[in-house]
């Protein structure tokens, strides 16, 4: 008995010496791969926009994700769920989405100039590129957090941030925003002219 419990402890010391040497020579045995990364175009084009972006909604804001894991008969299983806390920034423009749908009407008769304005929309609604951070995220083997999970979170996080602007009153200010502009725009390019002097009038179509 004895002498097979020494064979054991000297069986498990020649182990824990091929560890710490296998731990001192790690660099040496073993190189990481070369990293290479590339592309190829698949497509592209150009297309005509006319885009008059006239107000934006900035914001940064934290959210939880949380994915209880698995469940067997309504019981939770230990070590299948996973959550974190995610910082992230980005911006909500609104504006005319095609400019080219402005029209201007003079009417000499009465010395006005109508300029009519479509409805202002969201233009896009997107957040900032690496702004995401990941905090307070469990460490979980079986049921990891991946790239996947925080961009998919964020992703959701757009729409729900597109409402809070609108909510905020983000189109009525772009509007706004935008009757300012067609009105200055057009009186500063009616001076010095022969209209100089006619009323601008600007109008929202509905």
């Amino acid at each position: 008995m004895k002498k097979r419990s020494g064979v054991v402890v000297s069986v498990v010391a020649v182990l824990a010496v091929l560890a710490l040497v296998l731990v001192l020579l790690w660099p040496a045995i073993f190189e990481r791969g070369e990293r290479t990364m590339d592309s190829a175009a698949i497509g592209g084009q150009f297309n005509d926009i006319a885009e008059l972006a006239t107000e934006e909604y900035v914001y940064s804001s934290v959210g939880k994700f949380d994915d209880e894991g698995l469940r067997v008969l309504g019981v939770r299983v230990p070590f299948t769920g996973k959550n974190f806390l995610v910082t992230y920034s980005g911006r909500v423009t609104a504006g005319i989405k095609d400019a080219s749908q402005i029209t201007v009407d003079v009417d000499d008769a009465v010395r006005t100039i109508a300029v009519r304005l479509p409805q202002t929309e969201v233009l896009e609604s997107t957040w900032t590129e690496g702004s995401s951070e990941v905090w307070d995220q469990t460490m979980n083997p079986i049921n990891q957090i991946t790239v996947e999970d925080v961009t998919e979170f964020v992703d959701s996080r757009r729409e729900v941030e597109k409402q809070k602007a609108i909510d905020g009153g983000l189109l009525d200010r772009a509007q706004t925003r935008a009757e300012e502009l067609a009105r200055s725009h057009t009186e500063a390019l009616i001076e010095g002219t022969n209209l100089e002097g006619y009323e601008v009038k600007v109008i929202t179509t509905r």
